[in-house]
């Protein structure tokens, strides 16, 4: 092997050890029944760690089911049909992308307890929702597709609804696919906001917020983050084909 290759790869090794050693150093250190036993075992004021996963699962999937859901319609719309201000609409919706959820929580809050949504699985979920992030990737997504391809299924007597279900969707399934484990992963990660919608139920909080319930430096705090690594790394490790995929430019 040349000698420049052979300094590439150690380079890369050294990398990955850098990497990848905090997360080893956190599985062996945290999955162990020692660590575990007090995540099991009902405490008051604690949830468990069942109690938290089932929080996690349900914001996530919740997350990435009504955000990929609202972008793909609303990319649909600004892309296919003829909208005044079209690039307006666009830029409006990618503002949130400059205002994250912790600069916004005060009149989130208020919003949400407005409408009664506190202590609530949507009222953990809608607020995390807005973003145009989806929109972006998707409508360009549409936009490189060839405009023939909706001439000739408005020849065939295709609708909106039919030309959306039959033609766009099948062509966006690889950046569906990409931005719902995504935007799973980023439902997952949430830890400010699952705090602050549900004050009155402590056993909603989720893997990654309920790190705030433990010790810092604590063997069971290790167990509990290392469990809340493991399920954005296994979605990661699936879905990385798709990922690719669905992100990279479309070609002929």
């Amino acid at each position: 092997m040349p000698r420049a290759s052979l300094v590439d790869h150690l380079i890369l090794i050294l990398g990955c050890l850098a990497m990848l050693g905090p997360l080893a150093l956190a599985l062996s250190a945290g999955l162990s029944p020692s660590a575990m036993s007090p995540l099991l075992a009902d405490q008051p004021y604690r949830p468990t760690l069942g109690q938290m996963l089932g929080t996690s699962l349900a914001i996530a999937t919740g997350v990435a089911l009504v955000k990929t859901a609202v972008s793909f319609l609303a990319a649909y719309a600004l892309s296919v049909f003829r909208l005044r201000h079209a690039s307006t609409i666009m830029a409006l919706l990618l503002l949130p992308l400059f205002l994250p959820i912790e600069s916004r929580i005060l009149p989130t809050i208020l919003i949400t307890d407005a409408l009664g949504l506190l202590n609530s699985y949507t009222g953990l979920i809608l607020p995390v929702t807005a973003t145009g992030l989806g929109t972006l990737i998707l409508r360009a997504q549409i936009l490189q597709m060839p405009p023939e391809i909706l001439e000739a299924a408005r020849l065939d007597g295709a609708g909106p609804f039919r030309a959306l279900w039959e033609i766009y969707l099948p062509l966006c399934l690889p950046a569906i696919a990409a931005l719902l484990a995504f935007f799973f992963v980023l439902g997952w990660n949430q830890y400010l906001w699952p705090l602050v919608a549900s004050p009155s139920l402590p056993d909603r909080a989720t893997v990654v917020s309920g790190l705030a319930l433990l010790s810092i430096g604590s063997r069971p705090s290790l167990a509990l983050a290392a469990v809340a690594m493991l399920p954005p790394l296994v979605v990661f490790v699936v879905a990385q084909r798709w990922i690719v995929r669905g992100l990279a430019p479309m070609r002929d």
